[in-house]
């Protein structure tokens, strides 16, 4: 029976990962490992994820240091056992008949890489299924594996939320981690990744309790929209940056002055404003 490593980073959001966990230990596909990794959180986070492994050893659970999502995701891919793997946020669920839907569309076509099930919302502390997010936020798009423009549609959007992918393994082996260097959209940035090396992606349409559960609330990133506007200029520029990404989009010219703009804007959110006061203040004495 195949082995699905199931990843929950988890920072500030103790409060949510019980009912996640819950989620998990509830899947009725069983060959799992749930590894809880704590990035750095000053929450009760490593208590919550130790009653889970004391509970069942399939929980596992790793500390390291804040080093933000991608960091903490690519910590727990790093150590997952598994043949297939689900990335799960700590705030959202899993339905659970998910993981068995799931391998069995792997089982009966060997071609795909990336099986997509469906998805939901809901507000916290509530039952309501939606399928828009707040924000009219657009709903799941069917992709599959014989779609020609996968690429094109990542180029405009991201079209699924990370849980609701279980990708194959050797996904990562081939692709790569996720870019640490990117503190938001960094599923829209691996997704694009996956596209460019033609992974095969394919919606295994809808079984009954087999969705990926979005939940809402006041402390989602998405709901920050300055950190967001600040996330997608450093997404932009990293995917300028990609050789691949840019020998399927070729920079026009005219576009070029705006992507060094963009590139140096980019930069000064990654360098302290001490740095610049004190560079002015150097230019402004030598310049006397």
């Amino acid at each position: 029976m195949n082995l699905i490593s199931i990843i929950v980073p988890c920072y500030n959001q103790a409060h949510f990962l019980e009912a996640c966990l819950q989620s998990v230990m509830e899947q009725t596909y069983v060959n799992w490992e749930c590894i809880i990794v704590n990035d750095g959180s000053p929450d009760n986070t490593e208590e919550i994820a130790k009653i889970w492994t004391e509970k069942d050893n399939r929980f596992k659970y790793i500390y390291k240091d804040n080093g933000g999502l991608s960091s903490a995701r690519n910590a727990g891919l790093k150590i997952a056992k598994g043949n297939f793997i689900q990335l799960l946020d700590s705030d959202d669920l899993l339905q659970k008949n998910k993981l068995k839907f799931q391998i069995e569309a792997f089982l009966n076509d060997n071609e795909i890489d990336i099986s997509i099930s469906g998805y939901r919302y809901f507000e916290n502390n509530t039952s309501e299924l939606k399928i828009l997010g707040r924000d009219n936020f657009l709903p799941e798009i069917a992709m599959m594996k014989n779609d020609s423009d996968v690429i094109n549609l990542l180029n405009v959007r991201n079209p699924m939320v990370i849980s609701a992918p279980l990708y194959k393994k050797s996904v990562f082996e081939t692709v790569g981690l996720f870019d640490e260097e990117l503190f938001s959209l960094e599923d829209w940035d691996f997704h694009t990744r996956c596209a460019l090396h033609e992974m095969k992606f394919q919606h295994v349409g809808f079984s009954p309790n087999s969705f990926a559960l979005i939940r809402l609330h006041e402390e989602s990133m998405m709901r920050n929209v300055e950190k967001m506007e600040k996330a997608y200029l450093v997404f932009k520029v990293k995917r300028q940056q990609n050789k691949m990404y840019v020998a399927q989009f070729p920079i026009h010219p005219i576009q070029k002055k705006s992507i060094e703009k963009e590139i140096k804007s980019s930069i000064k959110l990654f360098v302290p404003p001490v740095i610049f006061i004190a560079v002015r203040k150097i230019k402004k004495m030598i310049n006397g």
